[in-house]
């Protein structure tokens, strides 16, 4: 129930009877509005919107100017400009400015490829201001160097340098801009030269109007046609009102809409209602077409001849192959601006997201600069535990320091109940794995989880930073992987320990691959804390903390601009520079029958990937194709999926984040299995068991040679030879002769695929079958192998020979070439499904995995 007053004193009863009936109505009550406003004269307003809208209802406090004489500044007295001040030391000139589409909302009425950019007029603008400070009215030339895109919230702040005079007068300019609140380089948006030189207004011959002879165009349809191209204009820089054509020359009317007209004034030329001329010369034929995003590049000769205009007379034509001509007048046809030469340039989507920076961020480790004296830094030092496995506590010895030795917590705070101070510094290393299992890793967890929240608990600690050691727990150079598993998850722990406990824990990483690196801890641990850092590593002779650095700034390879779907295939054939992550506007189009779209976690990466993106697959343009992730919708007579189940399969382009396939090509995950084991089984075991099943026909008893045996097909083939009562016979390169003895294999089994050797080590045995994927003289050793009967299987696609002459040179041998997909779909499927079958019933192991992130 809800319960309101409607008489207060000192208030008018209607409007508190009215307003008590609106708090009726927010509390539920319905109130009939229309028998309140019966006979009332009322206005509908726009409620304020959600803040996930990103409109604004309430009023803004416009752009108005602050006082900034006190700072030693002048006033710019001007709309996009704040601040002056003159150069003592060469007598140039620096204009200062804010932009941002808070305080200059016309702004956001101008988006190319849905970016909010300042228009190129807008430097032109901000050009001839700055030359009207330093008598230089002439703008002789203006480059655009790169578009400024404004953010969607906050701004950016403007400089517009003006150099000194030269010996004619004339002075360089330059636009620079920067986010607000950032410290990053400033960005050079546009360069030019100003001019003192007086230039007469010519005969724009726009007294007479509509110009005579001149044929009128219909621009009713301009604006949403350009929207479609990608130009995004808003009501601001809808100014295009009429146009006429005649001969080689295109006639406009533009004018500025209410409230920016109001404005007009405070503008040598409005932005917008300059932007609104140039829209014209899409009627014209100059070139350039009209598909392609286009916008000002460089402008010639430009004339300010007088200001404040509203409304605009235009006359564009040809300034030679590539140029307009671009002249204004006011409604009375007197002169207002000239243009002699305006080139106009093609700008992509992805250009004007690399302008606006990323919101795409990486970890990435730099060197931290050591102190000379670490001593004078820290104080005292100790070593916790029973064990230093890395020497820790020798080496800060070695760096001239002082170390105490406890062995745990307990024999620390004995110390210091005496009465001894508390170290500066402890640096403890956990206790080490003896297995990298999921057991280990939680053993080693739980251990210094323990740890950690006795050390809280210690009061006489607060200001002691223990310092936890690891060595190749991290990896921090591009390609290192992680060299101790069991450990990595302490540094997650311990993250969110710091978090929790600023100033408590340092995160110190030694190298791997170095015995040497601990030489650094103590001189690393002393620079971290004198310059606040959490975490540290070092590698090498460098001591590293992380930092976070823009994904385009490195290797990465950055997703397409405004794209939400990708995937990582190739551009350009013939090496791996041609990759890139390109968009995939399939995988979100509406589900055909029959299929299944999928959230893609892991997708398998195999040599024929690899040789797709160096070009050397005939026809095969597109990779990834296999994958496992989580359905995200079926497509109709989809029933044995459902979204939300875990599944792995074949896919088409499977190296992005979501993928469109058949739905015969997907199984259920096996219980237990992570998406990255998954994604690494259908193609590899699909291949082997199509070769030696379909066309090979294995059986007991038969002897299968399969080359590079320790690639992922070869191991694959040989735990399924085996599993059909094959002996198998295998080459690889020496170094991974041991993951061969793993599958079983014995040394008389193995033989190097280097050279030639093994046609003389199983030159005894009755090879029935020969899996290959090696090439020339290679082939020709293998088939001198094979016996009467004998299958040649060829995986290879550098040296493929005709099955015919294969058969008269070596009668009785069969040669076949082929690629795991010619069994078709339905096939596919069955394998698949047999495979997963026998992994389950332990027949079968899973391959060795390494994952990266694409």
């Amino acid at each position: 129930a809800a319960v309101v007053g409607t008489l207060r004193r000192d208030e008018d009863e209607s409007t508190r009877f009215i307003a008590s009936a609106a708090e009726l109505w927010v509390n539920g009550v319905n109130v009939n509005w229309s028998a309140v406003y019966a006979g009332r004269t009322v206005t509908r307003v726009d409620l304020p919107t959600y803040a996930f809208q990103h409109q604004r209802y309430w009023l803004e406090s416009g752009t108005g100017t602050a006082d900034v004489s006190g700072a030693g500044l002048a006033a710019a007295d001007h709309p996009l400009l704040g601040a002056a001040v003159s150069l003592a030391a060469d007598g140039g000139l620096v204009l200062t400015g804010r932009l941002s589409l808070r305080t200059h909302p016309w702004l956001a009425d101008h988006a190319v490829a849905g970016k909010v950019l300042l228009p190129g007029t807008g430097f032109v603008e901000l050009a001839i201001r700055a030359g009207d400070e330093v008598g230089c009215a002439h703008l002789s030339e203006l480059t655009l160097q790169a578009p400024l895109v404004l953010p969607e919230q906050g701004a950016v702040h403007l400089q517009v340098v003006v150099s000194a005079p030269d010996g004619q007068g004339q002075r360089a300019l330059t636009v620079y801009s920067r986010p607000e609140g950032a410290e990053p380089e400033w960005t050079l948006h546009a360069e030019g030269t100003l001019s003192p030189e007086s230039v007469a207004p010519s005969d724009a011959g726009l007294t007479q109007w509509p110009p005579a002879g001149a044929e009128s165009i219909d621009v009713t349809g301009f604006y949403p046609a350009v929207e479609a191209v990608g130009y995004g204009y808003g009501p601001a820089f809808q100014g295009l009102r009429a146009v006429w054509r005649r001969g080689g020359e295109v006639f406009a009317e533009v004018e500025l809409g209410e409230p920016t007209r109001s404005e007009a004034g405070r503008f040598g030329i409005h932005p917008a209602l300059l932007d609104a001329a140039l829209h014209a010369n899409g009627y014209g034929d100059f070139g350039g077409g009209g598909e392609a995003l286009r916008l000002p590049f460089a402008w010639t000769g430009v004339s300010l001849f007088a200001s404040g205009a509203d409304r605009l007379r235009v006359r564009i034509g040809a300034a030679g192959e590539d140029a307009l001509l671009v002249r204004v007048a006011d409604g009375t046809g007197q002169p207002v601006a000239e243009v002699r030469s305006l080139v106009l340039r093609p700008v992509s989507a992805e250009a004007l997201t690399s302008a606006e920076g990323e919101d795409l961020f990486r970890v990435e480790w730099s060197s931290l600069p050591l102190p000379e004296e670490a001593e004078e830094i820290t104080g005292a030092w100790a070593v916790l535990g029973t064990e230093d496995p890395y020497n820790v506590g020798a080496a800060v010895q070695g760096a001239g320091l002082a170390v105490d030795s406890y062995l745990d917590l307990e024999g620390l705070r004995v110390v210091l109940d005496a009465g001894v101070p508390a170290p500066a510094v402890v640096l403890w290393t956990p206790p080490g794995a003896e297995d990298v299992s999921a057991v280990a890793a939680r053993e080693v967890v739980e251990d210094v989880l323990g740890l950690v929240q006795e050390w809280l608990a210690q009061d006489p600690l607060s200001d002691t930073r223990l310092v936890v050691v690891t060595r190749g727990a991290v990896a921090v150079r591009d390609g290192e992987g992680v060299r101790d598993l069991a450990t990595a998850p302490v540094w997650g722990l311990v993250r969110s320990a710091q978090s929790e406990n600023p100033g408590r824990f340092l995160l110190l990483d030694l190298d791997p691959a170095s015995d040497a690196a601990v030489d650094l801890a103590a001189e690393g641990v002393a620079a971290a804390l004198a310059a606040g850092e959490w975490q540290l590593a070092v590698r090498g002779e460098d001591v590293l903390v992380p930092r976070l650095a823009r994904a385009s700034s490195g290797d990465a390879l950055v997703p397409p601009a405004g794209e939400r779907v990708w995937r990582l295939d190739t551009v350009a054939s013939g090496t791996l520079d041609g990759l890139a992550l390109v968009p995939v506007p399939e995988a979100t189009a509406e589900l055909e029958a029959g299929q299944v779209r999928i959230s893609v976690r892991a997708a398998g990466l195999n040599f024929r990937d690899v040789l797709i993106g160096l070009g050397m697959v005939p026809g095969q343009r597109i990779m990834g194709s296999e994958a496992a992730g989580v359905v995200v919708e079926v497509g109709a007579d989809v029933t044995h999926l459902a979204p939300g189940d875990r599944v792995m399969g074949f896919v088409t382009g499977g190296l992005g984040p979501l993928s469109v396939t058949d739905a015969r090509m997907l199984v259920p995950v096996p219980e237990g299995w992570s998406f990255e084991r998954a994604a690494s089984v259908p193609v590899v075991f699909l291949t082997a068991y199509y070769g030696l099943v379909d066309l090979a026909a294995v059986e007991a008893g038969d002897t299968v040679l399969v080359h590079a045996g320790a690639g992922g097909v070869g191991m694959a083939a040989i735990q399924l030879a085996r599993h059909f009562g094959a002996e198998v016979l295998a080459t690889a390169s020496p170094a991974k002769w041991d993951a061969l003895r793993a599958l079983g294999l014995t040394d008389d089994q193995l033989s190097s695929s280097r050279d030639l050797d093994f046609r003389e080590s199983f030159a005894d045995r009755r090879v029935d079958v020969v899996l290959n994927s090696l090439a020339h003289e290679f082939v020709d050793a293998s088939l001198d192998l094979l016996s009467d009967g004998g299958r040649f299987l060829e995986l290879g696609k550098t040296d493929i020979r005709d099955a015919e002459q294969v058969a008269a040179e070596r009668p009785g041998v069969t040669y076949r070439a082929y690629s795991p997909g010619d069994g078709g779909l339905d096939r596919a499927s069955e394998i698949l499904r047999t495979v997963v079958g026998l992994f389950e019933a332990g027949v079968l192991e899973p391959l060795p995995v390494r994952a990266w992130d694409v």
